[in-house]
């Protein structure tokens, strides 16, 4: 029995509807993240090994200060931060349909979680460098 143009199954065309295929640049983009991520931990390691060794001498903390001014260390930083804002984007978009059911097509539901996690997000930010510039 063909398949195609036969109405009778109507759950396969509403699942293939259901989830579009991503961009084949955003898909690449989107699994390189943990890399960033893992450069992130790698510095802030390096910082604290660094930070514990300063009690001993002002050498290590000062290598470190100039270890993140180095141009190659800072073009690494801003790609890893562009990955993780486009991490934080791809999951607060993807959170409410994990949330809600896939029945549900009310999506004001989706656009208010959305906007929430994004309020949060921001709050969070905004007190966490006023605490960092105090």
């Amino acid at each position: 029995m063909n398949k195609k143009n036969n109405n009778q199954y109507p759950i396969e065309s509403y699942l293939n509807n259901l989830s579009p295929k991503p961009n084949w640049l955003l898909s690449i983009i989107q699994k390189l993240v943990p890399f960033s991520m893992i450069w992130v931990s790698l510095v802030l390691m390096y910082g604290v090994i660094c930070m514990y060794t300063n009690m001993m001498g002002q050498d290590e903390f000062y290598r470190f200060i100039f270890f993140l001014q180095s141009p190659f260390v800072i073009v690494l930083n801003c790609i890893a931060l562009l990955g993780a804002i486009y991490h934080s984007i791809h999951w607060f978009n993807l959170a409410p349909n994990v949330v809600f059911s896939a029945n549900s097509t009310k999506t004001t539901k989706c656009y208010l979680l959305t906007a929430g996690l994004w309020f949060v997000s921001i709050i969070i930010s905004i007190c966490l460098l006023l605490f960092i510039l105090r």
